[in-house]
């Protein structure tokens, strides 16, 4: 969806960039750029459409929608459609919004997904959006085929003679079976008859045990019912289906089928050997003689005479051996006193090379288990202890810290060291307090004066550190500085290289880790107002519910909604719309308690959460809030002071409905009588 609502925007653009040429007039620029819109269909005849800022439908495929304002549109939940997703669209550029709505030509509302994209230019955003019925259809119908592709796979495959492969669930629901009457049934209940245990549940332990094998007994089809029969099942686990790939076959034939493959190597290898001495004894036969000659020769040089020569006078390999043996002992009495020498060298520099590929197994060995324990850790924490292990080991004769940068890029904090004093832990520098973080580079120092030392060495100014800066993905989370002794140059770039390997892990580690915090932030929070959004309330929702079953509590609902906010809007913009609900926003978080929960259920519309409360206590604190806002919750718009109230509406699980779903209802019923006797106040459902 991103991809077609960015190329129908730069189409868009396009044309209205031709029109600020002079190309054409505005009036066919739009023309152009409906027709062009028009022409934008894909997969089940999902369309695009244009909406202006205030809601009109500028283009929609449904023809009855065009020039009409959509700005009070609601889907079948009652969530307002339009303007909550040109809110979004404007904020960011371009996001993703959902809301039920039917299908061309069918009644019933479905489930969608839209992606919009605003453009300024024209004071429009353009939409599309699919129904995550086709997602899961087109989802489904892989699935199916990737099962049948397995099940032709694992129905053909055989291990020895009676082995076979089957694949269940995580539920242990047998998704694929050689056997089509074991296919589709649970075998849960499935013993093993030694341990009595669930048979499914040892396969599953097994597949996380080191070797992903089970041992255990079974009886045969030409058996049945005598479990005696030993058999080995390996197992193994992809998470990312909860599918268990399993193996099974009895030892018997396991072991069967290896004794037949050595015969059957055994009785080749005689053949073979059989033939080579018979080729063998030809070749002797026939070379003997020549070779008899040379052996007497090569007797003589032996003991050291080195005039001797070989006399054999022949036109095959025996002669051209002969020849080549003189030359060998011509050679040989020139290159005698050099020999051992060579030798030595030669040596030297395999003993040299062994020990350069040793070093380069256990560094790369190193840096692999660096990565591993490095990517399994959950937090910033986790990652420092990690980093002062992984140092420790890799350089024991050195010491060091690694720096980790504020998130407000001013200081850098030691947060963990190897081989350093107590009160190293936790100093604090200036950001730039690092000759890396200046260069944004690895920055080596030699203790000399032909180079400025980093300030974080303070009067160690004679000590040989190596500082490299952490970065990923534009971002820069610190600094790993290293101290050692001298080395030599090849020994010193060997570390370098090893240091900069690990620091790419450390860096790929807190990019991750922060990726994911941020991305949890944003599936949960609202952008406008920091509070959480619809989709995290409705998890709320449902714990509390049962919560407060479990505990016998309750639990207080209070609908909000501002006053007269379409008004605002139309009056002032949607600018300072969006700056009265920052400003809503922030004293709704700072006025609740701390267990209590408060959402943007939509609009101008919010909701606060709050468990084990009173009724009286709820309507206290609703008060409250409509006090404040009404004293406090002011802004000043080009020189005008703009006053803010709000309409709240109380109700209380289990008091007022025996679900949060119908509590939540009358919450809402309770806010509408709120706005209808006269706005800015509180009333409570049931009143």
């Amino acid at each position: 969806m991103r991809d077609i609502v960015t190329i129908a925007a730069t189409a868009l653009r396009r044309i209205h960039q031709e029109y600020q040429q002079g190309n054409f007039s505005y009036a066919d620029a739009k023309k152009k750029a409906l027709a062009a819109i028009s022409t934008f269909h894909y997969a089940n005849e999902d369309y695009l459409y244009l909406c202006d800022y205030a809601g009109n439908f500028v283009y929609h495929p449904d023809s009855s929608l065009n020039g009409t304002n959509g700005a009070k549109l609601k889907d079948a939940n009652g969530q307002l459609i339009l303007l909550p997703m040109i809110a979004k669209a404007r904020a960011s550029g371009a996001d993703f919004y959902d809301y039920f709505w039917p299908r061309l030509g069918v009644a019933e509302p479905m489930h969608k997904l839209t992606y919009t994209m605003d453009l300024p230019q024209w004071g429009w955003i353009v939409t599309t959006g699919v129904y995550l019925e086709d997602v899961q259809r087109e989802t489904s119908a892989r699935k199916q085929e990737l099962i049948a592709f397995l099940r032709e796979f694992v129905r053909s495959a055989r291990i020895a003679k009676s082995g076979y492969i089957y694949v269940f669930d995580g539920d242990m629901n047998m998704i694929i079976h050689p056997n089509k009457n074991i296919e589709q049934t649970n075998f849960g209940q499935l013993k093993d008859p030694m341990t009595g245990k669930s048979l499914g549940q040892e396969l599953m332990q097994a597949a996380q045990s080191k070797d992903a094998k089970l041992v255990y007994q079974w009886d045969k089809p030409a058996d049945p019912g005598n479990y005696v029969y030993q058999k080995v099942a390996w197992v193994r686990y992809l998470p990312e289906h909860d599918y268990y790939v399993a193996s099974s076959v009895y030892m018997h034939d396991l072991q069967s089928s290896g004794k037949l493959l050595a015969k059957r190597l055994f009785q080749i290898s005689m053949v073979t050997i059989m033939l080579i001495v018979l080729l063998g004894s030809v070749l002797i036969y026939n070379a003997i003689y020549a070779i008899k000659k040379l052996a007497l020769v090569a007797n003589k040089i032996v003991g050291g005479d080195l005039s001797e020569k070989a006399q054999v006078i022949r036109t095959d390999e025996i002669g051209q051996l002969g020849h080549s043996f003189n030359l060998m002992v011509d050679k040989l009495r020139d290159q005698i006193d050099t020999l051992e020498a060579r030798v030595a060298g030669r040596t030297a520099a395999q003993t040299q090379l062994v020990a350069q590929m040793e070093q380069y197994n256990i560094e790369t060995t190193m840096l692999k288990n660096a990565n591993e324990v490095l990517q399994e850790c959950r937090n910033s924490e986790e990652v420092y202890r990690a980093v002062r292990i992984i140092m420790y080991k890799a350089f024991p004769a050195t010491s060091g810290s690694l720096f980790s940068l504020g998130y407000d890029g001013q200081k850098l904090e030691v947060v963990a060291d190897w081989n350093c004093p107590a009160d190293n832990m936790g100093s604090v520098y200036d950001y730039d307090a690092c000759m890396s973080m200046r260069r944004g580079t690895t920055y080596m120092y030699a203790g000399d004066e032909r180079k400025l030392p980093c300030p974080h060495l303070g009067d160690n100014i004679h000590a040989r550190t190596i500082c490299t800066p952490i970065n990923a993905y534009g971002e820069t989370f610190g600094v790993l500085s290293v101290r050692h002794e001298k080395l030599p140059e090849e020994q010193l770039q060997r570390m370098v290289k090893l240091i900069e390997d690990i620091n790419e892990y450390i860096a790929s580690a807190l990019a991750n880790l922060r990726l994911r915090a941020r991305l949890q932030q944003q599936s949960i929070r609202d952008p406008l107002t920091g509070l959480f959004n619809r989709r995290y309330m409705d998890e709320v929702l449902h714990q509390e519910e049962s919560r407060a079953r479990r505990n016998a509590t309750q639990v207080g609902i209070i609908m909000m909604d501002v006053d007269h906010f379409k008004h605002f809007n139309d009056t002032y913009g949607h600018e300072a719309g969006d700056e009265m609900l920052r400003v809503l926003g922030k004293i709704l978080h700072g006025h609740f308690r701390d267990s209590d929960i408060t959402c943007r259920y939509g609009g101008e519309e919010f909701i606060a959460i709050m468990p084990d409360i009173s009724l009286e206590q709820c309507q206290a604190k609703a008060e409250q809030l409509r006090s404040v806002v009404e004293r406090s919750a002011n802004m000043v718009h080009m020189g005008e002071v703009l006053a803010i109230s709000l309409s709240l509406g109380v109700a209380l699980f289990p008091l007022h409905g025996k679900d949060m779903h119908s509590v939540l209802k009358l919450a809402d019923k309770a806010l509408y009588q709120a706005k209808e006797q006269g706005r800015n106040r509180v009333v409570s459902a049931g009143a």
